[in-house]
């Protein structure tokens, strides 16, 4: 199922969750999220593409939009300008969604200029809408949305080069951005590490009353949630949600394909690093892990004693995540899908 290059997913599977404006050129505003007056939470595409269009001063053709719904916190749609250019115009589903958009504005002003490959980069920006220019490049993988198993457009292994070992230094990047320099940021730079055992173990408590768990698994969950040597002691700037929907690749006229952007910021955070290598795993393998990792020390980035089998079990506990998701949102083919996966 393939996704229009540039396009954020906005799914939040597997992510780890103070405003600020993305960029002084940026348009940040403090309105309610009925900020499109007279839209509505209903507004068809044609809609909200005029209105985004008067906003930004840009002229953007209504009659070209696009809308995908497929988004767990984000409605999005494409729209071609005058000029050519296509545009991402998301808007958050629910309140939560539309406050989680301030923080990811901050994250993107403080990161975008570190970061080795193009971001979003968004010119309009208040609780019920972001607009911003679409990124070039296609998803180097797609995930199906009831499985939830991925299908690679791209072989990760072939060219390290020109894939994983970019997105290493991404991530480096990412994990080593300053926090003090964003009032947002700052305002989580004293997060106690240990919050992040905390949150998970709730998390784990929660499924054990709601859910049928298998018992090896929550054995093997309490068990890695009583190891201290695997958690962190501290905490860094996070993508939260790096998956291979969320990098783009190019295909140049002769050569393998090349990573050319990282999309979707929402589940930003300032967390636990081994978070950004959770998906690669699970979409790749331990094979792409291991290359992951690799590149990553050589980059730069730390990788602890413990690191690998660390990630391994935040994998592991994805799934706990995901069933709660479905309870959440209604979705029980993902609770199910969950209960399926957690089962040797």
């Amino acid at each position: 199922m393939s996704r229009p290059a540039g396009a954020p997913t906005g799914r939040g599977r597997g992510g780890t969750a103070a405003a600020g404006a993305a960029d002084p050129a940026v348009t940040a505003e403090r309105a309610a999220p009925a900020d499109l007056t007279g839209l509505g939470g209903s507004a068809d595409p044609a809609a909200v593409a005029a209105y985004a269009s008067r906003r930004l001063g840009v002229a953007l053709d209504p009659a070209t939009a696009r809308a995908d719904d497929s988004g767990w916190d984000f409605r999005v749609l494409h729209v071609r300008a005058a000029d050519g250019t296509w545009w991402i115009l998301r808007r958050p589903r629910r309140a939560e969604a539309s406050a989680r958009l301030a923080f990811e504005g901050a994250v993107l002003a403080a990161a975008r200029d570190r970061i080795p490959v193009p971001v979003p980069y968004w010119r309009l920006h208040t609780p019920g809408l972001v607009a911003y220019p679409r990124l070039s490049g296609a998803p180097a993988g797609t995930e199906d949305p009831e499985t939830l198993v991925y299908s690679w457009s791209v072989d990760p292994l072939a060219h390290p080069a020109h894939y994983l070992e970019p997105l290493a230094r991404a991530l480096v990047a990412v994990h080593t951005t300053a926090l003090e320099g964003s009032p947002a940021l700052a305002a989580r730079a004293g997060a106690d590490p240990g919050s992040v055992r905390a949150r998970i173990a709730d998390r784990l408590d929660r499924a054990r009353a709601e859910l049928p768990l298998p018992a090896a698994g929550v054995r093997r969950w309490q068990a890695w949630l009583d190891d201290e040597r695997l958690w962190p002691d501290r905490l860094t700037l996070v993508h939260g949600d790096v998956h291979p929907g969320h990098t783009l690749v190019v295909r140049p006229p002769s050569g393998p394909p090349v990573l050319s952007g990282l999309l979707d910021w929402a589940n930003a955070d300032v967390g636990d690093p081994a978070a950004d290598f959770v998906d690669m795993l699970y979409a790749g393998g331990t094979a792409v892990l291991d290359r992951l990792l690799a590149a990553y020390r050589v980059a730069g980035g730390e990788v602890r004693p413990g690191l690998r089998a660390h990630v391994l079990a935040r994998a592991s506990f994805l799934w706990v995540h995901v069933a709660l998701r479905g309870l959440d949102t209604g979705r029980p083919a993902w609770t199910e899908t969950a209960l399926r996966r957690m089962t040797p």
